[in-house]
Formats: structure tokens, sequence, C-alpha cells
């Protein structure tokens, strides 16, 4: 152990009488707080963008092929065909998967009202997990019976404006080729994702029922959708990847069509973009909180060689540099900080864990997209911030300590 840190050890942050100074005490509430401030607001950044992220994927998936310029003088030039790709799709990553979709316009008309709506008609094989996890009425249509195929998932904020409930019938008028056709939808369950400008517009269908409304084979599609990508770097790899792969085989034959492929940061780029907004707001808030236990600190400090002015003088007599006076006194208020430190772990991992897992605090979500304020935890964050905050503390602490080179021990030995 080092001599600094021995003196350090040694030097007590109570007062005479044993209690501890009031000074002191405020310094580590205001440490406390301030780390439980950046602990929140890195939680809610890291869930609000997780779950805005999660909800856009399940309305846009992360990677979609489409059929670029198609020939619309045949009933399927700008259909994809699942058959054409898939020498492509085996280069895709092991846990990718897709599906082919047709997205179909419809007029919904009950006796009092109608809206529009988007069709999307899934595959067989499609994975319902994102609709089901936001159900809250009914359940999935079990779809590989003939007899659900014409049952849907409505969101509540279209089955409120339309008036109709779960179990209801609906017309549903479909256009295309010059003219349309009226079928009769059965609401099987209602979902709410509380993304408004997504919930007022698609309706979950199975693609059977609108490929034989248009009369194609189950193999064509409007779109391919692939999902299970990971990370936004994974996602942008993988675009790049599959176009290339997609043009070598155009170039070779293999595909009769020029398809595109479009990632989600660009069919989402608004917002993406708005979720890029929340890093700056949360740069503010470290920077404000940073800078508070930063003050706090150098108070501390100042507090604690002020009541200590007599023992530098006897330190500096007996032959101790300024240098290990310094290091001794940066060391005890870095006990401050560490104390600090762990109370505003606490805290703050508590209240982050606490909404976690019972959402107490809630939002509105016309204005937020989430009824509740996401909190996601993350021990690596947690780390670097801790980490963070000592390195920058004790630098911000060599300067201010040098207020201990003025300090003269003739005539401060007798200082009271």
């Amino acid at each position: 152990m080092s001599l600094a840190l021995f003196i350090s050890n040694r030097l007590s942050l109570r007062s005479s009488s044993g209690k501890v100074q009031s000074g002191i005490v405020i310094a580590v509430a205001g440490i406390a707080l301030s780390v439980v401030v950046m602990l929140i607001s890195i939680a809610v950044m890291m869930g609000f963008k997780e779950e805005i992220r999660q909800k856009i994927m399940g309305f846009d998936a992360q990677l979609t092929v489409s059929v670029q310029d198609g020939d619309d003088e045949t009933p399927t030039g700008s259909l994809v065909d699942i058959n054409e790709l898939q020498s492509a799709l085996k280069t895709l990553p092991a846990n990718a998967s897709s599906t082919l979709t047709i997205r179909q316009p419809a007029i919904l008309k009950t006796p009092s009202d109608f809206s529009g709506a988007i069709i999307k008609g899934m595959s067989r094989d499609y994975d319902w997990d994102f609709v089901r996890r936001n159900l809250v009425e009914g359940q999935i249509p079990d779809y590989a019976a003939d007899s659900t195929i014409y049952h849907i998932v409505m969101s509540r904020s279209l089955s409120r404006d339309l008036d109709v409930g779960l179990g209801d019938k609906i017309d549903a008028f479909f256009l295309g080729n010059n003219g349309y056709r009226a079928r009769k939808l059965k609401i099987a369950a209602i979902y709410d994702t509380h993304f408004s400008e997504y919930d007022n517009s698609f309706i979950f269908a199975t693609q059977p029922m609108l490929s034989a409304l248009a009369g194609i084979g189950e193999n064509l599609g409007t779109q391919l959708e692939i999902y299970g990508l990971g990370s936004d770097a994974d996602i942008a790899a993988c675009a790049r990847h599959l176009a290339s792969n997609l043009m070598d085989d155009l170039y070779t034959g293999k595909t009769s069509k020029f398809y595109s492929v479009t990632d989600v940061h660009s069919s989402a780029a608004l917002y993406f973009n708005w979720l890029e907004l929340l890093d700056t707001n949360v740069v503010v808030i470290l920077t404000l909180m940073s800078l508070l236990t930063c003050l706090t600190l150098i108070s501390s400090l100042y507090i604690l060689i002020l009541r200590r002015v007599s023992m530098i003088g006897i330190l500096k007599a007996i032959g101790a540099t300024d240098g290990l006076i310094r290091r001794s006194f940066v060391y005890l208020t870095m006990r401050i900080l560490v104390i600090g430190l762990l109370i505003g772990n606490a805290f703050g991992v508590g209240i982050i864990l606490l909404q976690s897992n019972t959402d107490i605090i809630p939002l509105n979500p016309e204005a937020y997209y989430l009824d509740h304020v996401p909190m996601l935890f993350s021990l690596p964050a947690l780390l670097i911030l801790n980490a963070a905050i000592i390195i920058v503390s004790l630098l911000v602490l060599i300067l201010p300590s040098a207020i201990i080179t003025t300090i003269p021990p003739s005539k401060v030995i007798k200082y009271d």
C-alpha cells in the first residue's frame, strides 16, 4: 500500500464529535442523485429505442425484397417469385428467416362507416410472435384450416373507428384489375401496439386468401420479408450481400426480374432519425450530471483541506512532499465518490429493475407510442458509466488539490 493511500485511509470523514459532517452528507447525496439520473437516462434511452425498434420491425421487416420496375402488363410481372430467390436466400445467415407476403389495399365498410386499410397477407410459415405479443382480444387464427381463411387480426384503433368488435364480420372491397372484389371478413383478434401510424393502416390476414383473390399461386407475393438478422450493422451488411447475389442471379439467368433489397432503416427512416435525437438528449443530461458531480467533489475536497490545515502543516514540517499530501486528499475525496456511487447504483438499478418488471410509470401512448416508460438494464453500460465517472473525477481533482502547495507549515501548524 502506498503512503498516500495509507494516510487517506487513516483520515476520517467524521467530525471530532463522531458525526458525519453535513458537507460530506450533502456531497454524497448529490453524487448519488447524479448517478441515479444518469443511470435512468441511459436505461430509458436504451429501452425506448429497443421498444420502438421492435415495433417498427414488426410491421416493416428488417429486409424487404421486391420487384423493381416490374412488367405491369402481365398479372405476375411485378410480383416476387419465391422459387426464383431460393439460390440467393441460401446465402443468408443461419438465424435469418423469410416469409412471403402480399399487401393489398382495401376499403372496409360497415352500415355506419368506412375506412381504408392495407391487408397484409402472411404466408403459412410466418412467425406470429410480434402480433401475438400485442394482442388485446382474441387469438391468432389457425390459418392451416380452410375455415379460417377469411379471418383477420385488426387493430384496436381501426375497430373503434368502425365500431366493430371481436367476432364481428365486416365487408371488405379489394381494388384491382380495373374493378373490385368484395369479401366478408371476420375479426378473430384485435391487437394494439400503440403505434398509431401503423395501427391505423395494417390488418393482418393470410396470404392464401389474397392469392385466391388475385388468382395467383402461393409462390407469388408483393414482397419477401426477412427477419432475425441481429444488429443494425448486420442488417446493412446483409442487405448489401443479398442485393449483390440477386444482381448476379439476374445476370446469370437464375432470375427473370430485377429484384431490389430495402432495409428497414430506409423504409422507416423518419422514425430511426427521430430515435437518434434521443442520443443528443442523453448526452446533454450526462454532461450536466457529470458537471454536478465534479463540482460537488471539488467542494468536498476544499472542505476536507480546510478542516485539516494544521495536519497539512505538520506533514510538511516532518518532510512530506506536496505531491504526497495532494494524493492523500484526492484519495480521501474519492472515498466520498465511491460511497455516492454505491448508493446511486443501488437506487438506480433498483428503480430500473422495478420499472422493467412492473411498468408502474405510465406514458401517453398517443405521444410516445408506448403506454409505459421503458427501461432496459445493461451491465456493460453500468460498468462503463461508473468507470468513466471515477476516471473523470480523478482528473478533475488534480488541479484543485494544488491549493495544498500554497499552505506554509510555519503559519498553519497552530491554525484553529
